[in-house]
């Protein structure tokens, strides 16, 4: 299958005047029609939406292939922060390594910087994302109309790599990270590797992961108050500057004010009144909001319970665009664990997200991996199992292993097996509170003892 502007982008553009119109407008709404029926007709070439980075980038391809544009507005909401960094690519274009600056992520390899900067050098834009819709087609009226002295260019079609399916249990996926950032690798992989393949009702593939539960711990310090991780890290393709400054206001607003009910208010105040029992939940979804098409709109309830003067968040949400969505909202909600965190006088302690859908679009999959390859390195620092501590040890040809806790003063558990596989899988079926890490690293000791049993060696525990 082909992928290129006309046969994937052209049919979501809502198009005027594509041979000389010399303006073009783009951002993130949910229908063009209406804004176009606003705008001067014979000078807009198409309004396009600017919803993914994959939107940005086939904008960037339409704009090469129609050289009588000059103009380019963006406007409405910007959502996912698209705009921004379109705003950011023609005030700096890319940097040496290719990427956009200030963290923001990169573009398709085909997308290199004399492209970009010959779009930038020929095309000013006009950032009009505030203003209400009259605004803007009064304004578009206004714009100059710049001689054309550009060449259409033409790049090579992206593509879209074949997957190689691992196959699985195809629900239920399990994964503990230490931030968003990780989480969202370890989400990319999941999808990638493992992710039934669908198709859209626009004929669009993608991989899907049902059931995705990620759990997030909060950071722990290192040397000199180093945070393991840092809330955003420069593979994102946002920075905290945008979203504190255009994305969290919009999410915090809908988050207080839910059909009059201001949720979070609701919420806290249950939570310090509950004394017994601490928790407390706020639900986001209504009988129509299943064709709702806004910041969030996959979030289904977020339930916050004190423990151990720590407070604990769920939340539940029914579909995710790994990609585009899911980092956002992500980093949104801790943002709102933390709130209530502090409006209730507890510690801000795991946060756990169970994703119905966890989807990766055909369009990203080039792009995750590309992130994947760069970013996800494993393993991670080793993280302490709160369960405790394994010893193992080699009883005359018998496999023994015994749980203590950290400071080694009280045994939790003591087993001893003839086969050291049989005390792996014992561990593994009993304890599934085990961190990933800790059943790793069982699964290498038990492998190290059954050599060492059936070569007469002396075992040391690694």
């Amino acid at each position: 299958m082909e992928h290129s502007w006309q046969s994937d982008h052209l049919p979501k553009l809502e198009v005027s005047n594509l041979e000389t119109g010399d303006v073009a407008v783009c951002g993130s709404f949910a229908e063009a029609g209406p804004i176009l029926s606003e705008l001067d007709r014979d000078r807009v070439a198409f309004v396009a939406p600017l919803g993914s980075r994959s939107d940005l980038e086939w904008l960037l391809r339409g704009l090469q292939l129609h050289p009588n544009i000059r103009q380019l507005v963006i406007c409405g909401d910007d959502q996912r922060l698209t705009g921004e960094a379109l705003l950011a690519l023609w005030q700096a274009g890319l940097d040496e390594s290719g990427r956009l600056s200030d963290s923001r992520g990169s573009l398709s390899p085909e997308l290199d910087a004399a492209s970009v900067d010959a779009l930038r050098d020929d095309v000013r834009i006009s950032d009009w994302r505030s203003q209400p819709l009259a605004e803007v087609a009064s304004n578009l009226r206004q714009l100059p109309a710049l001689s054309r002295n550009r060449e259409l260019q033409t790049l090579p079609n992206p593509e879209i790599p074949e997957r190689k399916i691992f196959h699985s249990r195809k629900s239920t996926f399990p994964i503990f990270a230490s931030g968003v950032g990780d989480g969202w690798l370890q989400l990319l992989n999941l999808a990638l590797r493992i992710g039934a393949e669908k198709q859209t009702a626009n004929g669009e593939r993608m991989a899907e992961a049902l059931n995705a539960v990620v759990t997030i711990e909060p950071p722990t310090l290192e040397d000199g108050g180093k945070q393991l991780e840092a809330e955003f890290p420069d593979f994102l393709d946002f920075n905290q500057d945008e979203f504190d400054r255009r994305y969290f206001p919009c999410y915090d607003e809908r988050l207080r004010d839910w059909n009059g009910i201001d949720q979070l208010e609701a919420v806290c105040d249950r939570l310090n009144k509950s004394l017994d029992t601490r928790s407390g939940s706020m639900v986001f979804l209504e009988p129509d909001d299943m064709a709702r098409s806004k910041v969030g709109s996959g979030l289904i309830s977020a339930t916050f319970n004190a423990v151990d003067q720590q407070l604990c968040a769920s939340f539940v949400l029914r579909s995710e665009d790994l990609y585009t969505d899911w980092p956002l909202e992500a980093t949104a909600l801790i943002r709102l664990q933390r709130e209530v965190a502090k409006r209730t006088g507890l510690e801000a302690g795991a946060a756990t997200f169970v994703i119905h859908s966890a989807h990766l679009y055909e369009r990203d999959w080039a792009r995750a991996l590309r992130v994947l390859k760069e970013h996800f390195k494993r393993p991670l620092p080793l993280q302490v199992d709160p369960s405790g501590i394994f010893l193992f040890g080699n009883d005359g040809g018998k496999a023994t292993a015994m749980l203590l806790d950290h400071s080694a003063s009280t045994i939790f558990w003591e087993e001893g097996f003839s086969d050291p596989e049989d005390l792996s899988w014992y561990i593994v079926d009993v304890m599934p509170w085990l961190l990933p890490q800790h059943i790793r690293y069982v699964g290498q000791e038990c492998a190290a003892l059954m050599r060492a049993i059936r070569e007469s060696e002396c075992y040391v525990q690694g």
